[in-house]
């Protein structure tokens, strides 16, 4: 009779035990789950209707965590005309002040331009879309997506705004 007692009291205890490293992991989560990551930001600030023949800067305000980034490690600003991604253009960001990096741009033929302010600080990378209309070109919605589709596979990365490791 003590053995069944005993082995009863063993079975119990082992229960308990486990039931409290559940509610112990669980906690572990639930904190995680309300813990925020900083995160790597990108203001990729760009008119959306330009002139044929207009130069303008292309403009990337860089935040983490809600502060300037002064030292990206790359700024690319990545431009082409809607229908031709394989044929783009890569401009180098150039640091300004106040984690703004910019590059110049001209607009050479009535078309829609699409492009990517390919951003790396922090070990994270972010490449956010913007379309910009020179003179009175008409965007092409299959081609929009089409062209998104491309760059996805070609560089490995979302085309969103989305943060990613850097692999």
């Amino acid at each position: 009779m003590k053995k069944k007692i005993f082995f009863i009291l063993i079975v119990l205890m082992a229960a308990l035990a486990a039931c409290s490293n559940n509610e112990a992991d669980t906690a572990e989560e639930d904190d995680t789950d309300s813990m925020e990551l900083p995160v790597l930001e990108v203001d990729f600030d760009v008119p959306e209707h330009v002139e044929v023949g207009e130069t303008i800067d292309l403009t990337a305000h860089v935040t983490f965590d809600d502060e300037p980034v002064e030292d990206a490690r790359e700024v690319l600003f990545e431009v082409w005309t809607q229908g031709h991604a394989d044929d783009s253009v890569e401009i180098e960001g150039v640091h300004q002040e106040d984690g703004t990096y910019t590059a110049s741009f001209t607009f050479e033929e009535e078309a829609v331009y699409e492009m990517y302010a390919h951003t790396t600080a922090r070990e994270l990378h972010v490449m956010p879309l913007k379309t910009v209309i020179a003179g009175d070109a008409e965007p092409s919605e299959e081609e929009a997506h089409d062209e998104m589709d491309h760059e996805h596979h070609e560089h490995g990365h979302d085309a969103d705004e989305h943060n990613q490791e850097e692999e």
